[in-house]
This record gives structure tokens, C-alpha cells and sequence, in this order.
């Protein structure tokens, strides 16, 4: 079941989207986000910034890959590629360990719910149109080279299959289970989103300038830093469910030009230099500072410890 295929159905994969210095470059950033969010506050903003930066790249990326796929006849995005970066996209996620939809109140927070918002909008989109659109090849050329007079569409080789814990069909429970967690994804983002707009409405109501000054009150409150354990839990799992994701996929379905050898594009070194530098900017400030001592408001489940 861990094998790669045999059976023919190997590709090469994009190694902008998800070759092994975008992903190594990725995870860093997971960890450096998760690690500044419990022990060095200061520098998760600037943190989520970079990776959004990276994200978004990444994410341009996908769209245009899709796009390539509903335009062009023999090219375009393998299906079970959509949704090894949709995975690896989904990863960021695992920075929320602090106070939850309190990050809406600023700009980076904000920016990543849109981000999110568009990534569960290409989900819906992908799994219930966008997995036919990528399987389908159309043969517009004849015989003779010229155009053929009626091209008629058909199912690319080994389209219709994804090896997920075994041989899966894209038109059986895999196709369903991504429909519905696409769907759950994006009402929750809508609803984040609404949410922010209520935040927005209310802070500016009395005006613009006591709104500013609300804001700049806000920012300057600065606590104890607080840690909500079943968040941090589910963060780090996340995380690590993520990245074994990730890498089975990539392994099962027989990716072939995304490990080390193949890391020699711009592209896969930018992110693996910001990530990999992040978290060890990270590591050292908590070291250097003694913020693994400091003392924290640890909650579970809403309930102080």
C-alpha cells in the first residue's frame, strides 16, 4: 500500500507547486509559526505574512495549472496534483493556537481568512467540476496533423485514480468526502467573513477616529501571552497530519521530479530559504530571550489551568 505504483500511472509532478523545497520551505514555516505563536508572540505576524506571501505564490500557481487544464488539450494539472497542493496549502492552519478569531482583528489575519475563503471556493470548484475537466483529453488533431473534424473528449490514462490508502476511483467516496469537507470549508470561511465585517461595522460606528483609536488600544494591550492546550493539540496534529499527507501522496502515486535532485529552480529555493531561516530566527529568540520560562495563561477548553 506504501509502494510506489507499478502500473505505469507515474507522472512528473510541478516542482513550483509542490516540489521539495516548497514543501521543506512550507513545513519550516508550520513550525515557526506554531513555535512563535506559544513562546514569541512578537514575531507571528511577521511569520504569517511570509508564509501567506509563499501561499498565495503557491496558490496562483494551482489556478493557473487548472486553468491550463479547461484550455489546452494535452497539458495541464494531473488530478491527484490539485490535490496534493490543496493539502500541503491547508497546512498554515496549524497556527492556531492562541486566541482563535482574535487575529481578525488584524491585517495579516484577516488577509490569510480571504486567503482561505479562495482556497475552500477552488475546492468546491474542483471537486465537483474541476476533477472531469483535468481527467478529460480532447484529440484535436487528425491523422494528417490537421484539425480533426469532430474531437470528441476522453478520459486521460490513469486520470480517474488516486492511490489514497490503496487504489481509489475520483468518481467514488474519495470525490465525496472531498465535496463535503470543500463545502463545510467554505460555509465556515463565509461565516469568519461576515464576522469580521459585524467587527468592522461595530469598531467604526461611533467613527472613524474613535475606531482608529479602538484599534490602536487593542493592539497595545498586551497580556500574558495565552494558550488554549486543545487548540495546540489539534494545531500540532494538523501540522503533522499535513505533512505525512503530503508526502504519502507525492510517494504512492509515483511523482516523479519533485525530491532532492530536482531542487534547482528559484521557484523551490525562495521558500526553502525563507522557511528554513524563519524558524531558525525563531528557535533562537526563544533561547536567547528564556521565553520557554516565562510564565503563560494556559487554558483547555475555555477553562483556566
Amino acid at each position: 500500500m506504501l509502494a510506489i505504483r507499478q502500473d505505469g500511472c507515474g507522472y512528473d509532478g510541478n516542482s513550483d507547486l509542490y516540489g521539495v523545497g516548497v514543501r521543506v520551505g512550507l513545513y519550516a514555516q508550520w513550525v515557526a509559526m506554531l513555535l512563535s505563536t506559544v513562546f514569541e508572540p512578537r514575531s507571528e505576524a511577521g511569520l504569517r505574512t511570509t508564509n501567506l506571501i509563499i501561499q498565495l505564490a503557491v496558490f496562483i500557481g494551482l489556478c493557473t495549472e487548472s486553468v491550463g487544464a479547461t484550455t489546452t488539450s494535452t497539458s495541464g494539472l494531473h488530478p491527484s496534483a490539485a490535490v496534493i497542493t490543496q493539502f500541503l496549502l491547508c497546512g498554515s492552519l496549524s497556527s492556531v493556537t492562541g486566541d482563535g478569531v482574535g487575529h481578525l482583528r488584524s491585517i495579516s489575519g484577516v488577509a490569510r481568512l480571504f486567503f482561505y475563503t479562495a482556497l475552500s471556493a477552488y475546492g468546491c470548484w474542483f471537486w465537483f467540476a474541476g476533477i472531469d475537466v483535468m481527467r478529460r483529453r480532447r484529440r484535436d488533431e487528425g491523422p494528417d496533423g490537421g484539425a480533426a473534424s469532430a474531437p470528441a473528449p476522453t478520459l486521460a490514462p490513469c486520470a480517474s485514480e488516486v492511490a489514497f490508502f490503496g487504489r481509489t476511483s475520483f468518481d467514488g467516496w474519495f470525490r465525496v468526502l472531498g465535496k463535503i469537507l470543500s463545502v463545510l470549508g467554505l460555509v465556515v470561511c463565509v461565516a469568519l467573513v461576515a464576522y469580521w465585517v459585524y467587527l468592522l461595522v461595530t469598531r467604526f460606528r461611533p467613527g472613524i477616529g474613535r475606531g482608529l483609536a479602538a484599534a490602536n488600544a487593542h493592539g497595545n494591550n498586551k497580556g500574558r501571552p495565552r494558550i488554549e492546550l486543545a487548540l495546540l493539540a489539534l494545531s500540532a496534529g494538523l501540522l503533522v497530519l499535513s505533512a505525512m499527507t503530503v508526502e504519502y501522496l507525492i510517494r504512492v502515486n509515483g511523482v516523479q521530479k519533485v525530491g532532492r535532485a530536482d531542487l534547482d529552480s528559484v521557484g523551490q529555493l525562495i521558500p526553502l530559504i525563507a522557511g528554513c531561516m524563519g524558524a531558525a530566527l525563531v528557535a533562537w529568540r526563544i533561547v536567547m530571550r528564556g521565553q520557554v520560562l516565562k510564565k503563560r495563561c494556559v487554558f483547555l477548553f475555555g477553562f483556566h489551568l
